[in-house]
């Protein structure tokens, strides 16, 4: 029997939204030289139906975008049932996480909108980013989220 016959464990899928075409593609590099399948995105504009269909292990999501903003998007997301567990990595140039909190302050205190499961500042730093990765998807446990 070779040490190869055990089917080899996927590659994680993480799906990229940010409208700087730069970071998508630097990020893209990267996720792909460590392993990950990587696709990005450079608006929001179609991105939850393209999560539907593809079903990404993890999103990483820019909040502020033109248009619709990274944060519509997380709240559609959110909302609806096919997606509600995808985890979701904010990343944003916001220069502390509780400006993004503030962001969506009302709706956290309310329980509509529950947090995402990380949050990282840009610049990114690629080290942090695969130890937040990887803190998400090891368990890779299905999330319960209640409506």
């Amino acid at each position: 029997m070779s040490e190869h016959s055990t089917s080899p464990k996927r590659a994680p899928k993480v799906l990229i939204v940010d409208d700087e075409r730069d970071i998508v593609d630097y990020l893209s590099m990267v996720l792909e030289d460590e392993g990950f399948v990587a696709q990005g995105l450079t608006e929001t504009e179609g991105a939850l139906e393209r999560i539907k269909k593809e079903r990404p292990d993890l999103v990483l999501l820019d909040v502020m975008m033109p248009g619709h903003t990274g944060l519509s998007l997380y709240r559609a997301m959110r909302e609806d049932e096919s997606t509600r567990a995808i985890p979701v990595l904010i990343i944003s140039g916001y220069a502390r996480q509780e400006d993004f909190a503030k962001m969506e302050l009302s709706e956290l205190e309310t329980g509509s909108l529950p947090p995402p499961e990380g949050y990282l500042e840009k610049p990114i730093a690629v080290s942090i980013l695969l130890a937040t990765l990887k803190r998400i998807l090891e368990p890779h446990e299905p999330r319960t989220v209640t409506p």
